[in-house]
């Protein structure tokens, strides 16, 4: 039991807090080096470690480049993520604060560093787990390498405000997440309203459409063998009978996609997985010209600001429906972009590469702070008003990407562009 809860721990705090990798590792990369001179040479410390200094800066230099890891690697992520933390904040600076004979400057920086825990793990229980194993091994550390048993006495007198910070800043994240799970109870009750209402009658007609799948093209011909004798039917023009031949399948095909919106909708929310069963190999072209075939533009100026045409095709392994409302979520975000705008267009453009092939999505619109950019794939984050967006769009396209072992990230610079770089794997 609390092993599977500490599991889960882990995977809510790396898909809340994994967007910060870079930063922490730009801090880690620059604080460790920086902080050895500062305590060594301009305000000198009783203790200090070039050493565990250095291994802290190299671990924090894969957290960089996360969003590059291989494809076969980003399962471990979040697991040398925890570990990076472990290492980086509770052990380090519970070792160092043994080793200095617990002075003000690292009691203090003890604390911050308890801040940074709980403000990059989020989960209480994670929180805590890294703090008292982080603790544990400092102490360890400090037995195997010192001899100073008045360092422990007081450390036991600082160690209730240590509690405290981590057990505070523990609640208060706790209060965060329930607002969010709140938040996701609320969607979630409205989209199995949605699903049971849309379902129930979606499945009739599915039923029923079944004959007509089979029996339709007999019937047709039927008619149209009948007209050439000269037998007194009605008749139909040749386009309605073109269009008649096909329309039970079309039907079909709708009912279908109507499915998928609806369980789009709950997997947004939070309450349902993507299944891969029905996963197969399509081509990026191909759906791409079906994604804008489909998009209800409201004026031929809407569907001329959308750029596309066929370059480098290749295949991707995954749902084409799927696909197709990644394409309808970002269309309809630049589309809203660069009329609000009042300028740009949207260009798509797709290449092969050796490893991973790329989609990329562009708008020449008002483009994006760096701030909005680090919170864009985030649950509930949106930039548009209440009535304009929920901020789930983009957090599915994220989980769509995902389940094809792809990926997709945004860069953006304000007054020029934004652009959304979708990566799939190769199938081999």
């Amino acid at each position: 039991m609390l092993s599977s809860r500490l599991n889960r721990s882990i995977s809510e705090s790396v898909h809340y807090s994994r967007h910060n990798a870079p930063m922490v590792g730009v801090l880690g990369i620059i604080s460790f080096p920086l902080y050895y001179f500062i305590w060594q040479s301009v305000f000198p410390q009783p203790y200090e470690n070039l050493g565990l200094r250095l291994l802290g800066a190299l671990i924090c230099v894969p957290l960089l480049a996360y969003r590059f890891w291989p494809t076969r690697l980003q399962r471990y992520f979040a697991h040398y993520w925890v570990a990076s933390l472990l290492y980086a904040l509770p052990f380090f600076f519970t070792y160092m604060l043994l080793r200095n004979n617990m002075s003000l400057v690292w009691s203090m920086s003890t604390m911050a560093a308890l801040f940074l825990l709980v403000l990059a793990v989020y989960d209480w229980l994670l929180v805590i787990c890294l703090s008292v194993l982080g603790s544990l091994l400092g102490w360890l550390a400090f037995v195997l390498t010192a001899d100073n048993t008045a360092a422990f006495t007081l450390y036991l007198h600082q160690l209730p405000i240590y509690a405290f910070v981590v057990l505070a800043g523990s609640i208060f994240n706790y209060t965060a997440n329930m607002v969010k799970e709140e938040k996701l109870n609320a969607h979630a009750a409205i989209g199995r309203n949605i699903a049971h209402e849309l379902r129930t009658p979606l499945s009739g007609m599915k039923g029923a459409i079944a004959g007509l799948v089979a029996y339709l093209p007999d019937l047709v011909q039927a008619h149209r063998l009948a007209s050439e004798a000269g037998l007194p039917v009605r008749q139909i023009r040749a386009n309605r009978m073109d269009q008649l031949n096909d329309a039970a399948s079309r039907i079909q095909t709708e009912i279908d996609f109507s499915h998928t919106i609806i369980d789009m909708l709950l997997l947004s929310a939070g309450q349902a997985t993507l299944k891969q069963d029905n996963f197969a190999r399509y081509s990026i072209n191909d759906t791409i010209r079906r994604a804008f075939d489909r998009y209800p533009f409201k004026s031929d100026r809407e569907h001329e600001l959308v750029q596309w045409q066929e370059g480098e095709d290749f295949d991707y392994y995954g749902s084409d429906l799927l696909l197709i409302h990644v394409l309808f979520n970002l269309t309809k975000n630049a589309l809203h972009s660069v009329i609000g705008a009042g300028k740009g267009v949207i260009h798509v453009s797709t290449s092969r590469g050796a490893d991973h092939n790329r989609l990329v999505f562009m708008d020449t619109g008002p483009g994006m702070t760096r701030a909005q950019v680090k919170q864009i794939f985030d649950y509930f984050y949106t930039s548009k008003t209440v009535d304009q967006g929920s901020g789930l769009g983009l957090s599915f396209c994220r989980l769509v990407m995902q389940s094809f072992d792809g990926s997709i990230r945004c860069e953006s610079r304000l007054g020029e562009y934004t652009l959304f770089e979708l990566t799939f794997p190769q199938v081999r």
